[in-house]
């Protein structure tokens, strides 16, 4: 016997036409007598305060946030202050201040002359003790006679400029004529300076040391020997392109002064002689050198530039 055949049911059918549409009890109401259970109502509570409780979780986090920063802000104040916070890049020294266009710069900064004195309070007379037959007063009135003279040889403007005249009346009148023909040749650069008026000495720093002693003249006078030894530094004006140093030009002086006691001398004959005088260079033009003008020599670079003459 052959059973019927039945049409499969639509899975996808909600309702049929003609069924009556049914909705669900919790739209309709009908459950609302009905307890709810512990889970119920703890889901229920927990969706109805779900934005209560992302509200106040956003708000925690900002203060916590906050409370952070703060504490770690008043940590680092407190290494810095204490000097131990340790810097997050790589510290950077400060530059060096360069020297402004126009202002002078320390020529002599690295160089010997950094610790000589400036222009004549380098030249320095020893304590004058009494050298029989000269008495003490006597030696301090030759070394009175001698310091003078190198101021006026090595830094004073006239003779640099070459007015020897002011330098020859420190002499002994006798003594003039004979180093006046001195300043016809460049032999006069043993024991003065002439830089003249094309080229210019900013600052001169000197170092040195006098020391003196009892001879007797050729013909018996007692006469009182003055040795002096200097080195004088004079400070051109260069280019700020070159090395400091290569501003300085050196000369260094041996020179022996003679003053013999007056007691019985003709008036021409008393005072000061310059007996002998020797010097050496560094860093001087040497052509210039040999027309008896005391110049820088120019900068072409290398140790050539500091050879002496």
């Amino acid at each position: 016997m052959t059973e019927p055949r039945t049409t499969p049911p639509d899975p996808y059918a909600v309702a049929a036409r003609g069924d009556e549409i049914r909705l669900p009890s919790w739209m309709t109401g009908a459950d609302a007598d009905a307890p709810l259970t512990r889970a119920e109502r703890f889901r229920m509570v927990w969706s109805r305060q779900r934005g209560t409780r992302h509200v106040a979780l956003v708000v925690v986090l900002a203060l916590a946030l906050v409370g952070g920063t703060v504490v770690l802000g008043r940590v680092v104040v407190d290494r810095v202050r204490a000097g131990t916070a340790a810097p997050s890049v790589s510290p950077t020294p400060s530059p060096v201040p360069l020297s402004r266009v126009g202002e002078p710069r320390d020529l002599f900064a690295g160089t010997l002359g950094a610790d000589f004195a400036v222009g004549e309070a380098g030249v320095v007379a020893p304590p004058a003790t009494a050298r029989p037959p000269f008495t003490a007063r006597e030696v301090a009135a030759a070394l009175a006679k001698v310091r003078p003279a190198l101021i006026q040889a090595r830094l004073d403007l006239s003779m640099i400029l070459g007015d020897t005249e002011p330098f020859l009346a420190l002499l002994a009148p006798a003594a003039r004529a004979q180093l006046r023909a001195d300043f016809d040749s460049p032999s006069f650069l043993n024991y003065a300076t002439r830089i003249g008026s094309q080229d210019r000495a900013d600052e001169i720093r000197v170092r040195g040391e006098m020391r003196y002693r009892t001879v007797t003249g050729e013909d018996g006078t007692p006469v009182l020997r003055i040795t002096t030894e200097h080195t004088w530094m004079y400070a051109f004006d260069v280019p700020r392109t070159t090395p400091g140093r290569a501003g300085i030009a050196t000369i260094r002086d041996r020179v022996v002064w003679d003053v013999p006691r007056s007691t019985g001398l003709p008036a021409a004959q008393r005072g000061l002689w310059l007996v002998s005088a020797q010097a050496s260079t560094n860093n001087v033009d040497c052509a210039r050198l040999g027309e008896g003008f005391f110049v820088v020599e120019p900068w072409m670079g290398g140790p050539g530039s500091f050879q002496p003459c």
